[in-house]
């Protein structure tokens, strides 16, 4: 074989050898970003739960302190009848101020 053939074999083999190193090298780093963006996603779920809209739990506060509003009224009233007062004072004062 002449010298020229072998120069170009060893040339063509280092080509091929450094254009695999260079793929191995960019399968790295594209590793390495799938790893981030895994983690930048997480993120970005945690995010997303953390701001969802609280109307609807909001609604369900609300109930809860009209029932608590309701039974303190009743509670209030019926001590006040037990107690053989003037009147349920603070029942007619929570009236006038909810406009009753």
């Amino acid at each position: 074989m002449p010298a020229a053939g072998v120069v170009t074999l060893i040339l063509t083999l280092v080509t091929v050898a450094a254009l695999a190193a260079y793929l191995i090298r960019v399968a790295l780093v594209l590793k390495h970003v799938n790893s981030a963006l895994g983690s930048v996603i997480a993120g970005v779920v945690a995010i997303e739960v953390a701001t969802r809209p609280i109307t609807p739990i909001l609604g369900s506060i609300v109930g809860d302190l009209t029932a608590t509003q309701k039974a303190l009224e009743d509670l209030l009233a019926s001590k006040a009848a037990t107690t053989r007062s003037t009147g349920p004072v603070l029942v007619s004062r929570l009236r006038q101020r909810r406009g009753a």
